[in-house]
C-alpha cells in the first residue's frame, strides 16, 4: 500500500527531506510454472553425490589449503539461496538494462521506458540461477554473462553470441568456480582489444582476459592473479572503483584484531598494477605496523567438520558504490549494514540488524492470505537485508528478505518513503537510481491450487507436507548444525546404496508454483503529477489527501469520480453538487445524458437550480467567483425571519413569486455581461431538453411506461434534435401516437407544416390509422365551411428566460429550421401554414391521394384518403373519387395494368378507360364482367356526361370488333329482343353498332361469328320505326351479300374481310386484282386441284360478279381464269387453258351456249399475250435450261400453233440457253434476257473455251439465236468473226486467226482492221505476204489517226524483208556439197561466226526478235535490234564491198547487171496508191501492196543496201551518217528510193499499254530524252495491273537511261516514279505477289548496268518502303543496307533500333546477312534484333564469312564489353550457363 508523506510532518534540521514518489509496473511477463523438490537446501543437488564427495572435499581442502565449495561461507549461501532466480543489472550510464531471465538476457532501452526488448541474448538453463552474474561494459557495448559454473559468455547490443570463455574446472554444485565478481576494464594500451574482463570466482581466483569485438573478434587470457592467500574462505562479492582505479573485494572476517577495521570485517581494497604482480592490496596504518602471520607459506589448518551456529563468522555479502564514490555500502551476512569511507575504507557508520528501523516489519498483506500465514511462524529469516544500492550520494535504497523496501538516510536510515516502507514481493532486486528513480524486480510466486490442496485449504489448516512452503526451504539454517546435515546426507546415500527402509528419508511432495516477474519503476514526483496519477489509478482517497495537503483543486477528484459514475440522485449528491466550476457542472447537465428517465429529470433539475435569477444575479454583481450557485446559496440576511421559519405553503409560493419578480425587476437584459447571456442559453437549453423529456416520457405512454422503454441513446439524439425533423420521422415511423403528442405540446413550432408532415407518412400506411391528424372542416356561425383548430397544451408555465426581452438579447431563433422539410418536395411550400384555408385543404388531399397512389401503387390506401377528406367535409373531390373507384376496380378486381398510375389513368380518355377494365376478362366471365364493371362504370361516365354512355358503347364495341368479333357478338347476344336484361336496349342502335362492328373487322377468319351478330339482329317489322329503321334493314340485306362473297373466298383458301368486299365493289382494278388472287391462289394449291375444281371456280368468278362485282365486265372474268391457268404450273392446267382460249389466227370466234350460263374463248390477240406472258414469267424464273419451269415455258408457246414470231422469238431464246451450257457459261436465263448487250455472251463463251475460235459455225449459230446486231446477218457475222481472230492471236494460232480475218476481209467488215492490224504486225507470224496483205486492209479501213501508226509498221515489216535480203546476198547459204541452200533451210543455216560483224548484227536481230516475242509479243525491240544492226559501221563496210567494182569472179556480171539498172534508172517508179496523180506513172509493182503476191522481184543490192542505210540513218537522228565516200556509189540508188518510200519514221514496237488507248507510238516519240520520259508518263498513267508495269520495265531498260541530272538524281527519276505507282496501284485483297520483294528485284536488277539507281533514288525508293506499310520494312532495310552508301546505313541503324521484338522476330536471314556483310552489327546491340544478329552470324559463319573476332574487337572498342565476350563465349562453344557478365569481361582479356 502506497502512503504518501504528508508536508506537514516535521524534520529535524540538516536532515534530508521525504521523497514524493509512484510506483509504476514498466512490465510483466508472462506466469511461469515451476516444479520444486522440498526438503533440500541446494536445490538441484544429489544427495548420494553430497554424502559421498562431502567427506573427500572436506580432506581435499585441507590437503592443498584451497578453499572449496564446501567451504563457502554458510551465510554467503543462505543469502544466495534467498535470491529469485532473475536478476537486473543497470548499465553505468542507465540507458540500458539487463533483465537475467531463466534462458535469456533480455535487453531494454530507456528510449521506451524500458518497456519493450531491444535484444535477447539466448543462454542455457542455469540449475543454479541465483549464482550468476552480469555486468555491462564501461561503454554499454557489451554485456558479460557468467553461469554457475563459472563459464562467461560475451554478448552485444543485438543479442548475438560473441564468444565463450570456458573455466579451468568445474564440479557439478561447486560454487567455489561461480563468479563473485564480473568486471569490464577500460583498455588503452593497443587499439587491437577493446576491453579487459575480469572473471574473479568465489573460491578467490581472478583471471583478466583482452577481448576485441568487430571483424576480429576473441579473447585473450592475460593474467591470473588469487586472493586465497588473503582469503582462506574464499571472497564473496567484488567491485571495481574507477575513479581510484581500486578493486574493493569481500570476504569473510578475518578475526585478526591486529589488522584495520575494513580488514577485519573482511573489506580490503586492491590497486590495479600495470605489471605483475598486476593487483596490490591497499593497506592502512594497522595492517604495515601489524604484519599479518598469513603471508608465510605454511599454515595450520583449522579443523571443523561440525559447526554450530555461534561459531559462524560474519561477512560481506552485498558491497555497493555511491555515485560520488565517496561512500560504500555494505550488507553482512548477520543483516550488519555499514558505510565506509572510500577510499581510506574508515567506518562511517554501522547499524546492527536490530539497529535498522523497521527491520522486524512483515507485509500486512500476509496476516489475511491463507497461503503467506504460516510465513509469520518463522519471521526472523525474513528480516536480513538482500539488496542495496544508491538513491543519491547521501541516500540508500534498503531492500529486505521480506519484500521491504525503504530509500532511507545515510545519518539515520530513516525512511524517506514516509511513515512505512513500500512493499514488493520477497527478496526484490533493485538498480541504483537515474534521473529521480530506479528499477525493481520481483517475483510473485503463488501455489498451484489443485483439487484435494484446495480443500483441505479451504478447512483452515494446512496440511503436513505444506508447512513451510514459501518459495525458499522452509528448514532455518540456525537449527541445524553441519553435524546433523552431514549425517542426514550419509543416511540418505546409504538409502540409496542399500534401499533399506530404515534409511529412507522422509518424503514430501513436489510442489507445483507459479511465478510472475515485474519489472517495477519507483521515481520522485510532483505532487500535481501524482494527484493526476492517483485520479487515474482511482485512487481517489489518497487524491483527496493531496489535494488537502497541497492546495490542490479538488473538483478534478469530483469530477473523475462524476464521469466514471453512473447518473443517479445519489450520484448527483455524492460528486456533482461538490464540483465548485460552473461552466463544467452546466457542460455536464446540458450534455450528459443518464441511463433512466428519472436521474435525466433530477440532473436537468439540478442544471435549472444552479441557472435560476439568483445565479444571474450573482454573476452580475460578480459575487460568484466561477461557482455554481444554487437558490439557496444567496445571502439571506435581507429576508425576515418570518420567512424563513414560515410552513405555508401557500405563503411561500407567493412569497417565492414576489422575491421572484423582485429580483426580476433588478435585472437589465440589455446590460448582460458575457457569463451571464451564457447562462441564459444554458438554462433555455435545459429547459428545452426537460420539456423533450417531458414529450419523449408521454410518447412511451407516461411515467411507468418510460422506466421500462426509456433509451438513454435515443433521448440523446431526440433532446438535441430539430423538432421538425423528429415530427417528419415520426411520421415516416408511422407513430401517429407520438406525432399527435408534438402536435399538442409543440404546437407552435409544428401545426404551421401539419400538412407537409403527414405527406411524409409512408403512403402503404393506410389514412384510418392517422384519422386523428388529419385536418377536418365544419360549417360556422354564418354556414361557411371552416378548419377546425388543433387543441394545444403546454407542459409548464413560461420561464422568465424564454421571455422575448431576455431571447432578443441572446439573439436566438425560437424555432428551429425546416427548410430541409421542403428541400426534397418544394411544391409543399404551398401547404405551409397554421390555418389552411378550404381550396388549400381540398388541394393537399387531391396531392396526397395522387401521391400515394403514384408512390405505393396501393389505390385502397388513396381511396381511403378521399373518403375520408369527403367525411370530413372537404369539398371538390368527387371527380377524384370516381377515378380512385375506377382505379381500385382496376388494380383489385380486374387485375390488369397493374403499373397504372392514377396520373396515367386521369390522362386516359373514358374509352380507354372502359377498354382497361375490360381488358383482362374472358370470353368464360364477360357476361359477368360487363355488368359488374362495364355497366357501372359507363353509369358513373353518364353522371358526369349526358349521352357519354351510349357513345362510349358504341366506340367500345367497334374497337374491340376490329380485332375480334368474339365480346362484341356476347354483348349482341345480350341485347337480343327477346333479352330480359338487355345492354343495348334501343333496335337501331343495335343493327348500327352491329353494322359498324362487322365492316370494321379488319380479321379474315370472321365468317361464323358475322353470321350468329347477323342472327342477333331484329327482323323487319320488330319495334317502333323510326327515319332510319328501313335504311338499316336494307344495309343488313346487303351485308348478306357481301357475306355470300366472302363465303366463296372463304370456300376457295383466300380468305378476307367483310370490309374488303365493301370497299372493292366499285373499283374495277381492285375487283380485277382479287378475281386473279382467287385464281392465282387456287393454282398454287399443293396438290394440284382438278378440272371440276377450276370449272366450279370459274361458275364462281361469274356470281361475284353478277351480285356485287358488276363494274367487271364477262370476258374480263375469263380472261384471269385463262391466265391463272397459264401460270398455274402444271401442264394439264397449261392444255385447259388451250382449250378456253384461240390458239390460231385462221380460226374463227365462236361461242357456245350452256343452259343458263355460257362459254367464250378468248381472243386470238388476248391469247397470244396471255402465252407471252406466262412463258416469260416461266423463263424468268428459271434457274437453269433442265429446270420445270423452262418446260412449262415451252408448252405455253407451243399452244399458239401458227407460231408468229414474238413467239419464235422466246422459242430461240431457250434454245440459245442449250448452247450455252455447252460452253460452260454459267448464267440465269432471266439475265441472258436481261443482258443489252447479247454479244457479251458470245465473248464468255470464247473466255470459258480456249479453242472456241474453231467452232465459229456454232458460235455464229449462237449469235444468230441470241440476236446479237438484231437482224444485221452480216454486222452479226462480222463481229462474232472478229472476236474469234482476236483469241486465235492470242492463242498464238496465226493461221486459224489469218482465216478469220480473211472471211472479214473478204466480207468487207471494216472494223476489223484492228485485229487485221494486230496480225500483220506479230512478228511470231512468219508469212510475210498475209501480213501485208492484213496491214493493207487496216491501211484501208482504219481511221486517220491510226494512217501514220500503220505505214510505219509496213515500213517496218518493208525493212525487215529488206535486211533477209542483204544478208541472203552478202553471204548466200551454202551446203556441204557446196550448193545453195532452199528457202526452208536457210533459217536454221543462217547462224554466223562468233567473230564476223553480220553474224553479229543477224545474231542480235534474232536473239532480240525471240525475247520480245517471250514478252511483248510485240515488234518494237526487234526494231530497234534491226536498226542497232545496221547501225554498225563495219556491218556497213563489208556491206558497201558489194556495191564496190569487184575483182575477179562475177565482176562482169555485175557491170553488166548495173548498167541495166542504170538504164531503168530513168523512169522513177512511183506506188500504185499515187498513180492516179502522177501524170504518166511508172508504176512500181513491188510497192503494190494491195493485190496478192507471192513472187517479189529482188530489189537490186545496191538499192536495198541504199534503202538500209538510209534507215540507219534516221535512227541514230543523224548521228550515224552514210559513209561519204561510198554516196558517189549509191547516189543514183538513193533518189528511185525517196520517191518510192516516202517518209521513213522510226517506230517504237506495240505494247498493251499503248494498244489500252487505241495509238501508235511514233518514232517521233521516242527521238530524244524529253519526249521518252514524257511517253513513259503518258504509259505509266495507264498501268494499273502488275503485268503493266513488267511491260514498263523492259521498256525503261531498252531505253537509255534517263541522262538529265534534275530527272536522274531526284525522285523525278522514272525507276522511282514506276516504284511510286506500283506501289499505290498493285495492292489490294486480289493482288498476291510480293511487291516489296519485287521492287528489291527491280532495283537489284540495275546494279551491273547502266541504269543502276543513284544513292539519292535508292532512298527516295526506301522511303517509299517505309511509309507504305509495315510489312514493307525489311525490303526497304535490304536496299538500304547494300548501297553502301554512309546516310543510308545511318538510316538503317535508327529503323532498327526502334524496332519492337515482335518485328525483329519476323526478319529473314536475307536481311540478317545484308546487315552483317554492311558492318552494321556494333550499331544494332541496343536494339531488339541484336540477339538474332549475333546468332545468325554464329550459325552461318561459313557461309557469310564475317570474322567473329574482328567483329567483337569492334564491339570492344565502341564499350560493348559483356556483349563482346559474350560473342566469343558463344564462338568457342562455351555452354550457355557460363554465360556470365564477369566470364564475359574475363574472355576478353584472354582471347583479345
Amino acid at each position: 500500500m502506497l502512503e504518501v508523506n504528508m508536508a506537514e510532518e516535521s524534520l529535524i534540521e540538516g536532515e534530508d527531506e521525504n521523497i514524493l514518489y509512484d510506483l509504476l509496473v514498466i512490465t510483466e511477463w508472462p506466469p511461469e510454472t515451476d516444479t520444486q523438490l522440498r526438503g533440500n537446501k541446494e536445490h538441484n543437488t544429489s544427495l548420494i553425490e553430497k554424502a559421498v564427495t562431502g567427506p573427500f572435499r572436506l580432506i581435499l581442502h585441507y590437503l592443498w589449503y584451497s578453499p572449496s565449495s564446501s567451504s563457502l561461507p554458510h551465510g554467503l549461501v543462505r543469502l544466495a539461496n534467498k535470491q529469485i532466480n532473475w536478476q537486473l543489472v543497470l548499465a553505468s550510464n542507465g540507458k540500458l538494462l539487463a533483465v537475467v531471465q531463466d534462458q535469456c538476457v533480455e535487453i531494454r532501452s530507456v528510449r521506451d521506458d524500458f518497456g519493450s526488448v531491444i535484444g535477447k541474448c539466448q543462454v542455457p538453463k542455469d540449475p543454479n540461477p541465483q549464482w550468476r552474474r552480469v555486468a555491462w561494459s564501461h561503454d554499454c557495448t557489451l554485456l558479460a554473462y557468467a553461469d554457475s559454473t563459472g563459464t562467461v559468455r560475451l554478448f552485444d547490443l543485438m543479442g548475438s553470441e560473441l564468444f565463450v570463455i570456458a573455466p579451468a574446472v568445474s564440479f557439478p554444485g561447486d560454487f567455489s568456480c561461480a563468479v563473485a565478481g564480473l568486471i569490464f576494464l577500460e583498455y588503452t594500451a593497443s587499439a587491437q582489444w577493446s576491453a579487459e574482463l575480469l572473471v574473479i570466482t568465489y573460491g578467490g581466483g581472478l583471471k583478466n582476459y583482452l577481448v576485441s569485438v568487430g571483424t576480429n573478434q576473441s579473447f585473450q587470457e592475460n593474467h591470473s592473479f588469487s586472493f586465497s592467500a588473503y582469503y582462506s574462505h574464499g571472497i564473496t562479492s567484488a567491485i571495481y572503483h574507477p575513479g581510484h582505479r581500486l578493486l574493493l573485494v569481500g570476504g569473510c572476517e578475518s578475526g585478526d584484531d591486529g589488522t584495520s577495521k575494513a580488514s577485519c570485517c573482511g573489506i580490503t581494497a586492491w590497486r590495479i598494477l600495470s605489471g605483475s604482480p598486476h593487483y596490490k592490496q591497499v593497506t592502512s596504518y594497522e595492517d604495515d605496523v601489524n604484519p599479518n602471520q598469513k603471508r608465510g607459506f605454511f599454515r595450520i589448518p583449522s579443523f571443523r567438520f561440525f559447526s554450530r551456529q555461534g561459531d559462524e563468522k560474519d561477512g560481506v555479502f552485498r558491497m555497493s558504490l555511491s555515485p560520488d564514490g565517496t561512500l560504500l555500502a555494505v550488507i553482512h551476512f548477520s543483516g550488519r549494514l555499514s558505510l565506509w569511507d572510500i577510499p581510506s575504507l574508515k567506518q562511517r557508520a554501522t547499524w546492527s540488524q536490530e539497529q535498522q528501523p523497521g527491520f522486524e516489519e512483515i507485509n500486512p498483506e500476509w496476516k489475511t492470505s491463507l497461503e503467506r500465514r504460516k510465513k509469520i511462524k518463522d519471521k526472523e529469516q525474513y528480516y536480513p537485508l538482500v539488496d542495496v544500492s544508491w538513491w543519491s550520494d547521501n541516500v540508500l535504497i534498503l531492500a529486505r528478505v521480506s519484500g521491504s523496501l525503504t530509500i532511507s538516510s545515510v545519518r539515520t536510515l530513516r525512511n524517506l518513503l514516509g511513515k512505512s516502507c513500500e512493499w514488493f514481493e520477497p527478496s526484490p532486486r533493485v538498480t541504483a537510481a537515474h534521473d529521480g528513480g530506479f528499477l525493481s524486480l520481483e517475483c510473485e510466486v503463488k501455489l498451484a491450487q489443485k483439487r484435494g490442496r484446495l480443500e483441505s485449504n479451504l478447512s483452515g489448516g494446512a496440511g503436513e507436507d505444506e508447512e513451510g512452503d514459501d518459495g525458499w526451504d522452509s528448514d532455518s539454517d540456525e537449527e541445524s548444525s553441519a553435524k546433523a546435515r552431514y549425517f542426514g546426507y550419509i543416511k540418505q546415500g546409504l538409502y540409496y546404496v542399500t534401499e533399506m527402509e530404515r534409511f529412507t528419508p522422509p518424503r514430501k511432495r513436489p510442489r507445483t508454483v507459479i511465478k510472475n516477474y515485474r519489472l517495477v519503476s519507483l521515481r520522485s514526483t510532483t505532487p500535481e503529477e501524482l494527484y493526476q496519477r492517483k485520479i487515474d489509478n482511482e485512487e481517489y482517497g489518497e487524491a483527496l489527501s493531496l489535494a488537502q495537503a497541497y492546495n490542490l483543486d479538488s473538483d478534478l477528484v469530483y469530477q473523475r469520480q462524476w464521469r466514471k459514475s453512473t447518473v443517479s440522485i445519489a450520484s448527483i449528491q455524492d460528486y456533482l453538487s461538490k464540483i465548485c466550476k460552473r461552466s463544467w457542472v452546466l457542460h455536464e447537465c446540458v450534455e450528459r445524458v443518464p441511463e433512466n428517465v428519472d436521474a435525466a429529470k433530477e440532473l436537468l433539475q439540478y442544471g435549472l437550480k444552479g441557472t435560476d435569477i439568483e445565479a444571474l444575479i450573482a454573476i452580475g454583481n460578480r459575487e460568484d467567483g466561477g461557482r455554481f450557485i444554487m437558490p439557496g446559496d444567496v445571502d439571506l440576511d435581507d429576508l425576515p425571519y418570518e420567512d424563513i421559519v414560515s410552513d405555508d405553503v401557500e405563503m411561500k409560493k407567493e412569497r417565492e413569486s414576489t422575491k421572484r419578480r423582485e429580483l426580476f425587476a433588478k435585472v437589465d437584459f440589455s446590460r448582460l455581461t458575457l457569463e451571464q447571456k451564457e447562462l441564459c442559453r444554458s438554462r433555455l437549453k435545459l429547459l428545452s431538453y426537460l420539456d423533450r423529456l417531458e414529450t419523449y416520457e408521454k410518447i412511451l405512454g407516461g411515467p411507468h411506461a418510460a422506466e421500462q422503454k426509456y433509451d438513454a441513446e435515443f433521448f440523446k439524439k431526440f433532446r438535441s434534435q430539430n423538432i421538425v425533423l423528429s415530427a417528419r420521422n415520426y411520421a415516416r415511423e408511422s407513430n401517429v401516437q407520438a406525432l399527435d403528442i408534438l402536435f399538442t405540446y409543440h404546437g407552435a413550432e409544428l401545426l404551421q407544416h401539419r400538412l407537409a408532415i403527414l405527406n411524409n407518412f409512408p403512403e402503404t400506411t393506410s389514412p384510418y390509422e392517422y384519422t386523428i391528424l388529419l385536418p377536418e372542416a365544419c360549417l360556422d356561425d354564418r354556414g361557411e365551411l371552416m378548419l377546425i383548430p388543433w387543441d394545444e397544451q403546454r407542459h409548464r408555465e413560461m420561464d422568465w428566460c424564454e421571455t422575448q426581452e431576455c431571447r432578443s438579447v441572446l439573439e436566438q431563433n425560437l424555432f428551429d429550421d425546416d427548410s430541409f422539410l421542403y428541400e426534397e418536395a418544394p411544391e409543399l411550400l404551398r401547404f405551409r401554414t397554421a390555418t389552411p384555408s378550404i381550396e388549400l385543404l381540398t388541394d393537399w388531399y387531391q396531392s396526397r391521394a395522387k401521391d400515394i397512389d403514384s408512390c405505393s401503387r396501393q389505390v385502397d390506401c388513396a381511396l381511403s384518403l378521399v373518403r375520408l377528406g369527403k367525411e370530413r367535409n372537404i369539398p371538390g373531390l368527387e371527380c377524384l373519387c370516381d377515378d380512385m373507384v375506377t382505379m381500385e376496380t382496376l388494380v383489385y378486381e380486374t387485375s390488369c395494368e397493374l403499373n397504372l398510375t392514377l396520373k396515367d389513368l386521369q390522362q386516359l380518355s373514358d374509352i380507354d378507360k372502359l377498354h382497361l377494365l375490360m381488358k383482362n376478362s374472358s370470353s368464360e366471365r364477360y357476361m359477368k364482367d360487363a355488368f359488374q364493371w362495364m355497366v357501372p362504370f359507363l353509369h358513373r361516365c353518364e353522371g358526369q356526361k349526358v349521352g357519354a354512355a351510349k357513345s362510349l358503347l358504341r366506340e367500345y364495341l367497334v374497337n374491340l370488333a376490329q380485332q375480334n368479333l368474339t365480346l362484341p357478338l356476347i354483348i349482341f347476344q345480350l341485347s337480343k329482343p327477346d333479352c330480359q336484361q338487355k345492354i343495348i336496349g334501343d333496335p337501331d342502335q343495335l343493327m348500327a353498332v352491329a353494322l359498324e362492328c362487322i365492316y370494321s373487322c379488319e380479321r379474315d377468319d370472321q365468317l361464323s361469328l358475322c353470321y350468329d351478330i347477323l342472327e342477333c339482329l331484329p327482323q323487319r317489322g320488330y319495334g317502333p320505326d323510326t327515319d332510319i329503321t328501313a335504311s338499316l334493314h336494307d344495309q343488313v340485306d346487303k351485308l348478306e351479300k357481301h357475306l355470300s362473297v366472302v363465303e366463296v373466298l372463304e370456300k376457295h383458301g383466300l380468305q378476307k374481310p367483310i370490309s374488303y368486299v365493301k370497299n372493292s365493289q366499285n373499283s374495277e382494278e381492285e375487283a380485277h386484282q382479287l378475281m386473279v388472287k382467287l385464281c392465282r391462289h387456287t393454282g398454287r394449291k399443293n396438290p394440284p386441284v382438278s378440272e371440276t375444281v377450276w370449272t366450279g371456280l370459274l361458275q364462281d368468278l361469274l356470281e361475284m360478279q353478277q351480285n356485287v362485282y358488276t363494274c367487271l365486265k364477262l370476258e374480263t372474268c375469263h380472261q384471269v381464269f385463262v391466265e391463272s391457268l397459264l401460270c398455274s404450273s402444271q401442264v394439264e392446267n397449261v392444255r385447259l387453258a388451250g382449250q378456253n382460249m384461240h390458239c390460231s389466227k385462221d380460226v374463227p370466234v365462236s361461242m357456245t351456249f350452256r343452259g343458263k350460263g355460257y362459254a367464250m374463248k378468248v381472243a386470238y390477240d388476248n391469247s397470244v399475250e396471255l402465252v407471252l406472258a406466262a412463258a416469260r414469267e416461266y423463263f424468268n424464273s428459271s434457274t437453269t435450261l433442265t429446270d420445270p419451269c423452262m418446260g412449262l415455258a415451252r408448252t405455253c408457246l407451243q399452244l399458239i400453233t401458227d407460231c408468229p414470231p414474238a413467239i419464235q422469238d422466246e422459242l430461240d431464246l431457250i434454245s440459245a440457253l442449250s448452247q450455252l451450257e455447252d460452253f460452260s457459261v454459267s448464267i440465269l436465263p432471266l439475265q441472258v434476257r436481261l443482258r443489252s448487250d447479247r454479244l457479251s455472251l458470245i465473248e464468255e463463251c470464247i473466255a470459258h473455251c480456249s479453242t472456241a475460235y474453231k467452232q465459229s459455225t456454232t458460235l455464229l449459230n449462237l449469235a444468230s439465236l441470241l440476236r446479237v446486231a438484231g437482224d444485221d446477218k452480216a454486222t452479226r457475222k462480222g463481229k462474232v468473226l472478229t472476236l474469234l481472230a482476236e483469241q486465235a492471236l492470242q492463242c498464238l494460232d496465226f493461221k486459224a486467226s489469218y482465216i478469220h480475218c480473211q472471211d472479214l476481209m473478204a466480207a468487207g467488215y471494216s472494223p476489223a482492221w484492228d485485229v487485221c492490224s494486230l496480225l500483220g504486225q506479230c512478228e511470231g507470224y512468219g508469212d510475210l505476204e498475209a501480213r501485208q496483205e492484213l496491214l493493207a486492209f487496216a491501211l484501208t479501213h482504219c481511221p486517220p489517226d491510226n494512217i501514220h501508226g500503220l505505214l510505219a509498221a509496213s515500213s517496218d515489216l518493208q525493212t525487215q524483208v529488206l535486211y533477209q535480203a542483204v544478208n541472203y546476198q552478202m553471204e548466200p547459204v551454202i551446203k556441204e556439197s557446196g550448193r545453195e541452200v532452199d528457202g526452208t533451210d536457210s533459217a536454221k543455216a543462217c547462224a554466223p561466226s562468233v567473230g564476223s560483224p553480220v553474224g553479229t548484227a543477224g545474231h542480235l536481230l534474232h536473239r532480240t526478235t525471240a525475247k520480245t516475242m517471250e514478252v511483248l509479243t510485240t515488234t518494237g525491240l526487234t526494231t530497234k535490234a534491226v536498226l542497232t544492226a545496221v547501225s554498225d559501221h563495219r556491218w556497213w563496210k563489208e556491206s558497201l564491198n558489194y556495191l564496190r567494182p569487184q575483182h575477179g569472179h562475177g565482176a562482169g556480171a555485175t557491170s553488166q547487171e548495173g548498167a541495166c539498172e542504170n538504164s531503168n534508172l530513168e523512169r522513177q517508179g512511183c506506188s500504185p496508191f499515187y498513180q492516179e496523180l502522177i501524170d504518166d506513172p511508172y508504176v512500181d509493182p513491188s510497192q503494190d501492196v494491195y493485190k496478192s503476191y507471192k513472187d517479189v522481184p529482188q530489189e537490186n543490192f545496191a538499192e536495198v543496201l541504199l534503202r538500209t542505210g538510209k534507215l540507219a540513218e534516221t535512227k541514230t537522228e543523224g548521228k550515224t551518217l552514210f559513209p561519204a565516200t561510198e554516196g558517189k556509189h549509191a547516189e543514183k540508188a538513193y533518189t528511185s528510193y525517196t520517191h518510192r518510200s516516202g517518209v521513213l519514221l522510226g517506230l517504237l514496237p506495240w505494247s498493251p499499254l499503248s494498244l489500252k488507248k487505241r495509238r501508235m507510238v511514233q518514232i517521233e516519240d521516242v527521238e530524244n530524252e524529253g519526249k521518252r520520259y514524257a511517253l513513259f508518263l503518258g504509259l505509266l498513267e495507264a498501268a494499273q495491273k502488275w503485268e503493266d508495269f513488267q511491260l514498263l520495265i523492259l521498256l525503261l531498260q531498252a531505253w537509255p537511261p534517263m541522262m538529265k541530272e534534275e530527272v536522274a538524281e531526284s525522285e523525278r527519276n522514272p525507276w522511282v516514279v514506276l516504284n511510286t505507282a506500283l506501289l499505290t496501284r498493285c495492292q489490294g485483297s486480289e493482288v498476291r505477289l510480293d511487291l516489296g520483294q519485287q521492287v528489291v528485284n527491280m532495283v537489284r536488277s540495275l546494279y551491273n548496268t547502266k541504269h543502276k539507281l543513284p544513292a539519292q533514288c535508292i532512298r527516295h525508293i526506301a522511303t517509299l518502303l517505309l511509309e507504305n506499310q509495315l510489312s514493307l520494312q525489311q525490303p526497304a532495310l535490304k536496299l538500304m543496307a547494300e548501297s553502301g552508301d554512309e546516310q543510308l546505313l545511318q538510316l538503317t541503324l535508327d529503323q532498327i533500333n526502334n524496332m519492337t521484338a515482335e518485328t525483329a522476330s519476323s526478319c529473314d536471314a536475307e536481311l540478317l546477312s545484308l546487315l552483317l556483310d554492311a558492318g552494321l552489327l556494333v550499331g544494332c546491340v541496343s536494339s531488339a534484333l541484336y540477339p538474332l544478329l549475333s546468332s545468325h552470324m554464329l550459325s552461318h559463319q561459313q557461309e557469310g564469312g564475317w570474322d567473329v573476332e574482328k567483329a567483337a574487337t569492334e564491339l570492344l572498342a565502341a564499350g560493348h564489353r559483356p556483349e563482346a565476350g559474350s560473342l566469343l563465349l558463344a564462338h568457342r562453344g562455351t555452354h550457355q550457363a557460363q554465360f556470365t557478365f564477369n566470364s564475359a569481361l574475363a574472355v576478353l582479356r584472354k582471347w583479345l
